[in-house]
């Protein structure tokens, strides 16, 4: 318990950090509920700075979603490392709307000697629609 403490704390530090300038201040809001062991689980509410001109969720956002959180994840592995994207894919299966908390589920299938592999479901926090689905694949040396 005090290790995912104290991986949550860390993860916490890296995403004010990270949130602080730059592109990345769009993932000010987002929250990490639980990190450890090869996940991480976090949620947003979906406000106007998150939306497309449709009133939904950006699709850039949640490709960032996918990449950030998955990221973390991978960061409570054994390795402790972030890696380097190869690879990125989202289905965007339907929209999240203004005022709808958004859960981002992030999980490692598999840490090789040189890849890693991670899926990523995005649902509301409400009736756990399922808004998008992610895999990232990430060089990790």
């Amino acid at each position: 318990m005090a290790a995912a403490n104290g991986a949550k704390k860390f993860l916490q530090q890296v995403m004010k950090i990270m949130s602080e300038r730059g592109f990345d201040r769009n993932l000010s809001k987002v929250r990490q509920v639980s990190v450890g062991g090869g996940k991480c689980v976090a949620e947003m509410v979906v406000e106007e700075e998150h939306q497309n001109r449709g009133g939904t969720l950006h699709g850039g956002l949640t490709a960032t979603l996918v990449d950030v959180i998955s990221t973390m994840a991978l960061m409570t592995t054994e390795r402790a490392v972030p890696g380097v994207s190869v690879d990125l894919n989202v289905s965007y299966i339907s929209a999240a709307k203004e005022g709808e908390t958004i859960v981002i589920s992030a999980d490692t299938l598999k840490v090789g000697r040189t890849l890693a592999f991670l899926n990523v479901d995005i649902t509301t926090k409400e009736s756990s629609k399922l808004i998008a689905k992610g895999s990232h694949t990430k060089f990790i040396g």
